[in-house]
């Protein structure tokens, strides 16, 4: 990219000003360097979006495989106190109707209107 010149570079050596063609290729020149900034700083802004894209993408696929793998462990323990549940009462039979006879009672004695 070119570095603008100074000011006083537009002055001829003689002292006197500058010709309008010699202005007119400086603003050109000056168009230029502003046109490349805008397209460097351009480009910047987007590699910047890209890496952040990125990186929540990542993030997401993470919260996803930890929230998959919870789900998993959850089910497991479920099935787990479902057959632990299912052998006591194959066990002892008639606790468990005593249990939910009692859980019965107690539910019909909450909800009681009156």
């Amino acid at each position: 990219m070119a570095v603008s010149k100074a000011p006083q570079e537009a002055l001829k050596s003689n002292g006197s000003q500058a010709s309008t063609a010699e202005i007119e290729e400086r603003i050109e020149e000056l168009r230029g360097e502003v046109a490349a900034l805008t397209k460097a700083l351009a480009d910047f802004g987007v590699a910047k979006a890209d890496d952040y894209r990125a990186g929540l993408d990542r993030l997401a696929a993470d919260v996803k495989q930890a929230s998959a793998q919870a789900f998993q462990s959850a089910k497991d323990e479920a099935v787990s106190l479902e057959q632990s549940l299912e052998t006591q009462i194959r066990s002892r039979p008639l606790h468990a109707v005593g249990i939910a006879v009692g859980i019965g009672f107690l539910a019909a004695l909450l909800t009681r209107r009156g």
